[in-house]
């Protein structure tokens, strides 16, 4: 079963909702965003918990835009894939052309580094996003549970 993800507006993460477990309210996701629930939390008694390792956030276009420029460095792979993909393009329309197979070697091999810039961006791009998604989940954590105490001697506070 596909988790469902929930998209709330002015949020730079999408809520991932577990298999059976109800659909969260937007303040709770505002108030818990990127919080990392400990493994068999449940929202509610009686369902299950969450399976080992889910993540329940993801990124969305906020958080693209948000991050540009955390992502800067990747800047220089893409114009290299982009250049290496007109050069390809260039050289092929040539090769058929002129029918030169020198040309279509050319075209192969610059079809090949645009495709490993291509990858090599991907790669960087997935291993950043992991990282600066760990940091802002332990920021997560640590802002709830601050959230969490505040909240708590409030409560101390008008009850007595």
């Amino acid at each position: 079963m596909t988790p469902r993800r929930i998209r709330v507006a002015g949020v730079r993460g999408d809520f991932r909702t577990p298999p059976g477990w109800p659909t969260p309210t937007d303040h709770w996701i505002r108030a818990n965003t990127f919080w990392q629930p400990p493994a068999d939390w449940t929202p509610l008694p009686g369902l299950k918990p969450a399976p080992k390792d889910w993540r329940f956030w993801t990124t969305n276009k906020t958080w693209d835009a948000a991050a540009t420029k955390y992502y800067a460095s990747l800047n220089g792979w893409m114009r290299a894939f982009n250049t290496a993909s007109f050069a390809t393009t260039a050289t092929f329309i040539a090769s058929m052309v002129t029918q030169l197979p020198a040309l279509r070697l050319a075209a192969l091999l610059l079809f090949l580094i645009a495709f490993s810039c291509l990858i090599v961006h991907q790669a960087r791009r997935r291993r950043m996003t992991a990282e600066l998604m760990d940091h802002v989940t332990r920021g997560a954590d640590r802002a709830r549970a601050e959230r969490l105490a505040r909240e708590y001697q409030r409560y101390l506070m008008d009850a007595s």
